[in-house]
């Protein structure tokens, strides 16, 4: 049986769009990116900021050197002036300006000779004045024009220290600005790498509804296979068409809920295809089915028939419904029809959902028809004559073993005709074997027609036939056998040639006992009518028996007389 299961399958992994597989990348390369301008901010504030105290110690120091300039220069003025307490202050005055020199006045161009001089020029002058002579001191730095170099020196202390100032403001504004450009920087990286990750996970969460729905449409599909497996082995065990009825609306309900149908079968002619069984949607069901009306069967394969509009739609269809008709198939032959009726206007959407399930348990159906098709082929192999269709002389003997234990048990009655046809050799000789064949099969035929459906004809061997009659007495298989003797002597006209057949009968409890005396019986009373001239009915002698049977036998209820 087919498995595949189409729609119930697990669907194949989808290749993700280019954008989403940019995602995971770009996320990376935006964090990457934080990280590079967040060091990178860092690395430049810090610069700026080293830079910034630099300038602000220079600064500092330079204001440091000026007034270690103006203290030097007012303790020289009181020493002149004859404070000789001063010239301590002076000497450490003048020590912190030498220290200054190196590390502070250096940094401004052309001032250290300036400053070298002015020292020296205070040196001697607060000496002179020390020494007595205050006014020569004043007039060495007059004549040195110390107060010009004073202001020099002075000046460009004061300029370093204005231009440090300004250097200062400039490297704070250059902080804000790098700041608030870092600060951007990493808002807008940081935004977009947010929106990355959203984006991410919104696909993430994609992917992970579509393995949950895969996982879900496995199980399914797992579910459903072992349905049909189940299915499968269950039809191993059934006998008739009954049986897989059973079994394929107990699937289908399982399997299809929400949906009706229809199983239909071919008739032993194959002229026209008769329905098995149905469920639901009885109002479009119909007894039979011509297949030349039917586009499924043409074709071979799975056709819908819709409720309106211009596409292809079989004769037989009619109603409003949506009707799936799938062709049931096995070993090259085409088993019959399952049919799926759905309604609404989702029908044809919801019916080419389940076209691959519905077609896998018709596969599984057509497998098991076809199987009991073969069953019952060589169960009547075994049980039927090839020539004739009546069964044969095995059969013969189980059943007429059956009913006269039954009989014997119950008080009953059954009785057997055997059947010779007359000369039948010299129909072979004469018209030859085909001929001869269809003799056999035409009388066959006749007496099967006149006779009940409770009634078994047998072919024993050659021409001769046996014919089983439960419930009937040894009069009344005398009369039938009569009558089934004009029935055969009729064929005569048919076939243009003297046929006739000689009748044997015999009955239990009347003239037998048991299986074999009473073959025994009626093939004696079929000797002695072919030694009285063939063409006539001849019954066996009866044998003493219990009253108790007798008054059984004539006490049976009317019906089955009325049968009879």
């Amino acid at each position: 049986m087919s498995m595949l299961i189409t729609e119930t399958a697990p669907p194949a992994p989808q290749a993700r769009p280019r954008t989403e597989a940019l995602l995971p990348p770009a996320i990376i390369l935006l964090v990457f990116a934080m990280v590079v301008i967040a060091l990178g901010g860092f690395a430049y504030v810090g610069g700026q900021q080293n830079a910034l105290n630099t300038l602000r110690s220079q600064s500092e120091a330079m204001r440091e050197a000026t007034g270690a300039l103006a203290r030097t220069d007012a303790s020289a003025a009181h020493v002149i002036s004859g404070d000789r307490a001063a010239m301590s202050e002076f000497f450490r005055n003048a020590e912190t300006l030498r220290e200054l020199r190196t590390t502070t006045f250096d940094v401004i161009g052309g001032v250290t000779p300036a400053l070298d001089t002015l020292l020296k020029d205070w040196g001697e002058a607060t000496t002179l004045a020390v020494d007595g002579h205050p006014d020569t001191a004043r007039q060495v730095l007059v004549d040195r024009r110390t107060s010009v170099t004073l202001d020099t020196v002075a000046d460009a202390a004061a300029g370093a220290v204005a231009n440090a100032e300004a250097q200062f403001g400039q490297h704070e504004q250059r902080i804000q600005i790098f700041t608030l450009a870092v600060l951007l920087l990493q808002v807008l990286s940081g935004t977009l790498a947010i929106a990355a990750m959203f984006f991410a996970f919104r696909s993430s969460a994609r992917e992970a509804n579509g393995r949950s729905a895969a996982l879900r449409s496995a199980d399914t599909s797992r579910g459903q296979v072992a349905r049909l497996f189940e299915m499968a082995d269950v039809l191993q065990s059934a006998t008739d068409y009954g049986d897989a009825n059973q079994v394929l609306k107990a699937t289908a309900a399982d399997l299809l809920p929400g949906f009706g149908g229809a199983l239909y079968v071919f008739n032993n002619s194959r002229d026209r295809l008769v329905l098995s069984t149905s469920w639901g949607h009885e109002g479009q069901v119909h007894e039979s089915i011509p297949p030349d009306q039917c586009w499924a069967l043409k074709r071979g394969k799975a056709h819908l028939n819709r409720a309106a509009g211009s596409k292809l739609c079989c004769e037989h269809h009619h109603g409003e419904g949506t009707v799936l008709e799938i062709p049931m198939i096995a070993r090259g032959e085409i088993m019959g029809l399952f049919q799926l009726f759905a309604d609404g206007e989702d029908a044809e959407a919801r019916l080419e959902g389940v076209t691959g399930l519905a077609s896998a348990i018709a596969d599984g159906m057509s497998l098991a028809l076809a199987n009991m098709g073969l069953r019952e082929k060589l169960r009547n192999q075994a049980l039927r004559d090839p020539l004739t269709g009546l069964y044969n002389r095995r059969y013969m003997e189980d059943c007429l073993q059956r009913f006269v234990r039954l009989a014997d048990r119950e008080n009953r009655e059954v009785s057997v005709v055997m059947v010779d046809l007359d000369h039948f050799k010299k129909l072979n000789d004469e018209h030859g074997h085909a001929f001869g064949d269809a003799v056999l099969r035409d009388a066959a035929m006749t007496i099967v027609s006149g006779l009940r459906e409770t009634d078994i004809v047998c072919r024993y061997g050659g021409e001769e036939l046996v014919v089983i009659l439960p419930d009937c007495n040894l009069d009344r298989a005398a009369d039938k056998a009569e009558a089934l003797r004009l029935r055969i002597e009729a064929l005569s006209q048919t076939h243009g040639a003297a046929i006739s057949a000689s009748f044997g009968v015999a009955a239990v409890p009347y003239t037998s006992s048991g299986v074999s005396d009473l073959l025994a019986s009626a093939d004696g009373a079929l000797y002695r009518a072919k030694q009285s001239g063939r063409n006539q009915v001849v019954a066996a002698a009866t044998r003493p028996f219990h009253l108790d049977r007798l008054e059984d036998a004539l006490e049976r209820p009317q019906h089955l007389v009325a049968a009879e």
